[in-house]
């Protein structure tokens, strides 16, 4: 059965008080100050315990005293394990808890240790009716199954909520917004109840100067400008102008390569998204009025010089069909095949992980929330990264992307870069101001709210 996911403070003390994950555990007898492991994924020594607490954090588990299993939310585990812990650090922050001592770079045992928030700074978690139903969960000992010493927890999990990875495809959930209307996940404008019946109005404004507050490329000078503390007050503004509400805001610079070389770059004003076909008649995009998408043509092969490259990229592009959806729902990018050419992505044209990550034909995929690109500044700023988060997406049309045999990208027939023209100016903002311009109060207050909200 689930239930309300509790308040933070609640399920962290919870969880400390249940003894059911290795290292979390009080540090003084006054319980004000509580001990956790804090150690990196490439350690050789590193397991599933490890993460365990960020992982019940991100899927809505605690442990009562009683060492049982209760599910809260509903269950359902997203993201990797950096993101686990990014999300709980971020709550850490967002209720005041003090890091007083911070050891994750200890050989043996690395670890943090924070003191406990002050009630009068915690961020104000009151008597509510989800802190009554949580407190009626703590009481009642028998709800979902009993672990024993021998059971490994996070199997025990995985088990009883179904959400290993073979159920995966199962576990798919739409966003909130999408589940509160009941209507299904659709790419494009006018089918998303909250947009307006066609984003673009007219087919000469597709690929124009670009919305309100989203240039197509970087500010000239907007990092120069701003100095004396101006520039986190401005990097803050513009990304409340890119996440509007709930829904986010951006233009797509699409830029086309064929083994290696740029062949076409065009610019896509519409805020739905576009909708990648082969009419090599068709020179700059055109708004769909059916899908409300704007149709972007991929050029065609005939300036290849190798024969045998221009005949295999021809194939592709003869059976792209229905073509291939990018748009935005919500705050998230989505994608989706609709003819019969598999395509694949990533976020780099580096990537060397050699796991292909297909693109669904079944239904939209999520492909990039703007919540993972915060999570990417969070980490610049506070220095945990030298990098923000990624602010393009590259598709692999007919081959394999990331390759298995790590082929370089300038090996792929056809590489289809696509540019988060609002992410891009967020990401060189950061960049060249630098983590130390974006120390704000105010911006990582924001940012964190943005995280965990």
């Amino acid at each position: 059965m689930a239930h309300s996911k509790p308040l933070f403070i609640q399920w962290l003390r919870a969880q400390i008080d249940s003894g059911a994950y290795p290292g979390v555990q009080w540090t003084n007898q006054e319980q004000t100050e509580f001990c956790i492991p804090w150690k990196h994924a490439l350690r050789q020594d590193s397991s599933d315990s490890d993460i365990l607490i960020f992982k019940c954090h991100a899927s809505g588990l605690f442990f009562s005293r009683w060492n049982c299993l209760i599910v809260s939310g509903n269950g359902r585990i997203q993201g990797e394990a950096s993101v686990w812990k990014r999300n709980f650090r971020c709550a850490l922050r967002a209720k005041k808890f003090q890091m007083i001592a911070d050891n994750k770079n200890d050989t043996a045992n690395p670890h943090k240790v924070y003191r406990w928030p002050d009630e009068s700074t915690a961020g104000g978690e009151p008597c509510s009716p989800c802190e009554k139903r949580f407190a009626s969960l703590l009481s009642t000992p028998n709800l979902l199954t009993e672990s024993s010493p021998s059971e490994d927890l996070l199997q025990t999990c995985l088990k009883q909520l179904n959400i290993g990875p073979q159920a995966e495809a199962a576990a798919f959930e739409f966003p909130p917004e999408q589940q509160e209307r009941r209507h299904p996940i659709v790419i494009g404008g006018h089918m998303l109840p909250w947009q307006q019946p066609h984003p673009v109005a007219a087919e000469d404004e597709v690929g124009g100067a670009g919305s309100p507050g989203q240039p197509a490329h970087p500010m000239e000078g907007a990092v120069g400008e701003a100095c004396g503390g101006q520039l986190a007050k401005q990097f803050l503004d513009n990304i409340h102008k890119t996440k509007d509400g709930n829904h986010f805001k951006t233009e797509f610079r699409i830029i086309v390569h064929y083994r290696g070389q740029k062949v076409s770059e065009q610019l896509v004003a519409n805020e739905a998204g576009f909708r990648l076909i082969y009419r090599p008649e068709q020179a700059e995009p055109a708004l769909d009025q059916e899908s409300g998408l704007s149709l972007v043509s991929l050029p065609s092969p005939v300036t290849i010089k190798d024969q045998k490259q221009a005949k295999l990229t021809q194939c592709i592009l003869d059976k792209l069909g229905e073509g291939l959806d990018v748009g935005v729902s919500g705050d998230v990018v989505y994608g989706q095949r609709r003819g019969e050419i598999k395509a694949f992505w990533s976020f780099s044209k580096f990537d060397h992980s050699g796991r292909p990550q297909e693109i669904s034909k079944q239904q939209p995929q999520p492909l990039y929330p703007f919540r993972d690109f915060i999570h990417g500044i969070l980490d610049f700023i506070t220095l945990e990264s030298k990098e923000c988060g990624p602010c393009s997406l590259f598709l692999c049309l007919g081959e394999k992307w990331p390759d298995p045999q790590n082929w370089p990208w300038t090996k792929k027939l056809i590489i289809v870069e696509v540019v988060l023209t609002s992410l891009e100016l967020l990401k060189n903002m950061a960049m060249e101001g630098g983590a130390s311009s974006l120390k704000s109060v105010d911006l990582q207050v924001s940012l964190e709210e943005m995280v965990i909200g």
